[in-house]
């Protein structure tokens, strides 16, 4: 049963039938959705890349049969095909020197880092977003049109006792036009996140369990490639592109926003490290985050400041935070 393509087999299996039950519309179901992406990384981390390939093609076969064909498209472009890359560069290594020397069994391995495989899946979740924008309509007027038709059955048609009293078309036409344009942006942020944390939970669980292949990275010294801040600035200033590549430029900026709050509280994780009250500081600064929006951006300049001002090495007075590499 340690074979990689059994075991791939079975996390494809089970994943898919989670993906299809969010079809049923229980809550039960879409709880359960939040957890899709985890047998496929739990095989990929345990078992190698070949388990996460064989897990991603068995889950979108079966999501075809089970729904339709184009389910298992979407099922393998927006989760079998990241997780298997996803779990590929998480296992990749080469020998610390290898310019020369001992290059035997012995020799250490330095482990793709952390901080480029969040990138990658910053650029995967605006790619996914950008995936879903056509769903929509291929031109701005057929998208607006669209998402304008489903958000007013939300509001006016299907809420139990129709709209409040005082709550007009009128009067929510902005509060509708904001949901139309933050949409990708949206879409961006739930799939980063569960991706991320269903292959952390995954990598936790594999640990554990003696299965994880790569010893667990020091996420305190993560950082990001020069160019990824490039990318966030590319992709705030394509949100004032007219037309569609303003909408899809849209789901970039707002995963690339949320890699960067990462970023920042790895660094506010580091930063509260010699406080006797770390974990009171630390407990307001997550409820923080969740009851008020505007923490989270703070937290995000805390990440984009960091390789700038060293925030990490200052604090540490060593060189705990090494300079992207661009290579």
């Amino acid at each position: 049963m340690n074979s990689p393509y059994m075991i791939g087999i079975g996390a494809g299996l089970v994943s898919a039938v989670l993906f299809a039950s969010t079809m049923t519309g229980s809550a039960l179901a879409m709880a359960l959705f939040y957890i899709t992406a985890l047998p496929g990384f739990l095989a990929g981390l345990g078992w190698g890349t070949t388990a996460a390939i064989v897990a991603a093609v068995t889950g979108a076969a079966l999501t075809s049969v089970l729904l339709v064909p184009l389910a298992g498209l979407g099922y393998f472009l927006t989760l079998g095909l990241p997780i298997a890359i996803l779990c590929h560069l998480a296992l990749l290594a080469r020998p610390e020197d290898e310019s020369g020397g001992d290059s035997g069994q012995g020799a250490a391995m330095e482990w793709y880092p952390p901080g480029r495989i969040v990138a990658w899946t910053a650029l995967m979740a605006g790619g996914v977003a950008a995936l879903s924008v056509p769903l929509f309509g291929l031109d701005v007027e057929t998208y607006r049109a669209n998402l304008q038709q489903i958000l007013d059955k939300m509001f006016f048609s299907q809420l139990p006792g129709g709209a409040p009293p005082g709550m007009t078309k009128e009067q929510m036409g902005p509060v509708i036009e904001l949901l139309i344009r933050a949409l990708p942006a949206a879409s961006a942020i739930v799939w980063l996140a569960i991706i991320m944390l269903n292959m952390w939970t995954a990598a936790k669980i594999a640990a554990a369990s003696g299965r994880m292949i790569r010893p667990w990275p020091d996420l305190t010294l993560m950082s990001y490639p020069g160019t990824f801040a490039l990318g966030f600035v590319a992709a705030l200033l394509g949100t004032f592109t007219p037309g569609i590549l303003g909408i899809v430029a849209t789901g970039f900026a707002g995963a690339f926003l949320v890699a960067y709050i990462l970023l920042g509280l790895v660094v506010l994780h580091v930063l509260a490290r010699k406080s006797p009250f770390r974990h009171v500081i630390l407990a307001a600064l997550y409820l923080g985050i969740f009851i008020f929006g505007w923490v989270a951006l703070v937290v995000a300049m805390v990440g984009i400041g960091d390789p700038m001002f060293r925030f990490r090495e200052r604090a540490v007075g060593g060189n705990t935070n090494p300079p992207p590499d661009d290579d």
